[in-house]
């Protein structure tokens, strides 16, 4: 089953966040348990505080992954994420989407670039205080939404 989430703009790519305690070998146990239902990270972002860590990742199986750290105790919250295809011509890439975001007063409040391609691209996933206003002028710029569907795991 394909788990893709979009409305009237274009796809999105779902992040799972949680609370992670900071704990030698906490983040490889979640891993491994996530691992254990063939779910594969996609991205991650850890902000750490003095107590625990807040744990951002994109992967491949967003509902089974859900469900795997719920089952460990997570408190587990979603966000959708544009994710754009990266323009592999030089010059161009996250100067391109950065700037078109700008002129559309667009503000971003987070991105990290993804581990993995879609149709042999870098994908890069923003998190923006406008999705709408976002994805609509990425795609008059040229550049290609990426959903979750469309992300490849290596083999």
């Amino acid at each position: 089953m394909t788990q893709v989430a979009e409305d009237q703009t274009g796809p999105r790519i779902l992040q799972l966040s949680f609370f992670l305690p900071n704990r030698l070998g906490a983040l490889l146990r979640t891993t491994r348990s996530l691992e254990a239902d063939n779910v594969h990270v996609c991205a991650i972002s850890i902000l750490d505080a003095a107590d625990h860590a807040v744990v951002r990742m994109v992967v491949d199986r967003p509902a089974v992954a859900q469900q795997a750290l719920t089952a460990e105790g997570y408190n587990v919250f979603q966000t959708e994420l544009l994710g754009v295809a990266l323009p592999l011509k030089k010059g161009v890439g996250i100067k391109k989407v950065l700037s078109a975001l700008l002129m559309a007063e667009v503000n971003v409040l987070y991105v990290y670039s993804l581990m993995v391609y879609a149709d042999s691209h870098p994908v890069l996933a923003l998190h923006v205080d406008d999705m709408r206003a976002a994805a609509r002028v990425l795609r008059n710029q040229g550049l290609e939404l990426v959903g979750q569907d469309e992300l490849e795991s290596p083999e």
